[in-house]
């Protein structure tokens, strides 16, 4: 079995959590892990994606094979939130468990990665046998997914699979996702008439149709898929009315609404289902619709492929047992890779727990056994 530098692996995730990369802020890990690559001997590529925000990606040849794998994870972190016990920022071990902002989503993730690439290159006994192999950390994961769409377009885009370190542990409890639902974001914008609010009946209010359309969601079309069943709703914001007081009937209100889907959704029929609904209700007001950025396909891979084999095959050899699966609620870098990329990809990490919650942490113990996974996959993959 391929060996993990346990202790380069452990202290390069302290380093790394010491790193601030509350997105949009990912510049310096980035450059840290620049670093580490050419530590290695690896050139590292920099591709900017926003203006300080870049991705930093390495390859290897290993082998004569033409094929291509990716290991690959996200840089940024959300903000801290309120009530840490520790500093966010000073890795703290206790009971097995390093706490650190981002340390399980998804900085342990990205330094396994870094490990596996690490003892792939170690491994001279296996070069000549091998193929290409990527290692690809990403920005704006937690956002639009900048990162992730900018890499399509560079060689990694076209690795034939990628390991995404994204902290799901294969367990029952944790199981891996087969696939993911998909999001749509619809911004609603109602436009009534402003009027005496002592004689609402000159004016139209926006505020009431607005909540009317609320009210009414559950009226939605919702799909229904023969694994995944449905997918669900959520309005993240309403506001309209007066910004000072004002005794004035309220023209223009604005709803956020953001939507999760499965297979066979597409994002033309999701915006008729919207305006479905809203003509059904007769509103007085205008209503504007649109479907700003994020969006994001829902997704399956194939658990009957080479890819899925060989990592199944390495997870056993390493965790004594079969990963469990599921069809999991969510959206990763994979909602990009797979449907827009056309490139399978499997999810797999540490485990832990509180991702963006006061008090995140990762299991010490499962850091060596993902890395071990990562690399023994990628050997199978180019035997």
């Amino acid at each position: 079995m391929i060996q993990i530098d346990g202790d380069y692996l452990l202290e390069t995730l302290k380093e790394a959590v010491r790193i601030n990369s509350i997105l949009p802020h990912e510049e310096k890990l980035a450059h840290f892990f620049a670093d580490k690559l050419r530590e290695l001997g690896v050139e590292p590529f920099w591709q900017v994606v926003a203006e300080g925000r870049p991705n930093v990606c390495g390859s290897v040849q290993l082998g004569p094979s033409q094929k291509f794998i990716t290991l690959t994870g996200h840089l940024d972190t959300v903000d801290i939130a309120e009530n840490w016990p520790t500093d966010p920022f000073d890795p703290v071990i206790k009971d097995g468990k390093l706490y650190g902002l981002g340390a399980y989503d998804m900085k342990a993730g990205v330094v396994c990665s870094l490990a596996a690439f690490k003892a792939l290159i170690d491994a001279k006994e296996l070069h000549g046998k091998l193929g290409k192999i990527g290692f690809a950390a990403t920005a704006d994961e937690e956002g639009l997914g900048l990162g992730a769409k900018a890499l399509l377009n560079t060689e990694y885009g076209h690795s034939d699979a990628m390991l995404l370190g994204e902290p799901f542990w294969g367990s029952k409890q944790e199981p891996l996702p087969v696939g993911l639902t998909g999001k749509i974001l619809y911004k609603l914008t109602v436009i009534g008439r402003m009027a005496h609010g002592f004689h609402p009946e000159r004016g139209l209010n926006a505020i009431e149709d607005a909540s009317k359309i609320v009210a009414a969601l559950g009226q939605l079309n919702m799909k229904v898929h023969p694994k995944y069943g449905t997918g669900n709703y959520s309005t993240l914001k309403f506001e309209g009315g007066y910004k000072e007081y004002a005794i004035v009937v309220p023209e223009r209100c604005e709803v956020v609404i953001t939507r999760l889907t499965v297979p066979g959704e597409t994002k033309e029929g999701l915006l008729n289902d919207m305006y479905q609904l809203v003509d059904s209700l007769n509103l007085a007001c205008e209503v504007q619709i649109e479907t700003p950025d994020p969006f994001y396909e829902s997704y399956l891979i194939d658990d009957n492929s080479d890819l899925m084999a060989q990592f199944n095959a390495a997870y056993a050899d390493v965790i004594g047992q079969a990963p469990a699966y599921n069809f999991g609620t969510g959206i990763t870098d994979a909602n990009i890779y797979v449907p827009e990329g056309n490139i399978p990809t499997i999810t797999f990490g540490p485990r832990g727990n509180g991702a963006h919650e006061a008090g995140e942490y990762v299991e010490v113990d499962s850091l060596v056994p993902v890395a071990q996974v990562y690399a023994e996959t990628v050997k199978r993959f180019f035997e």
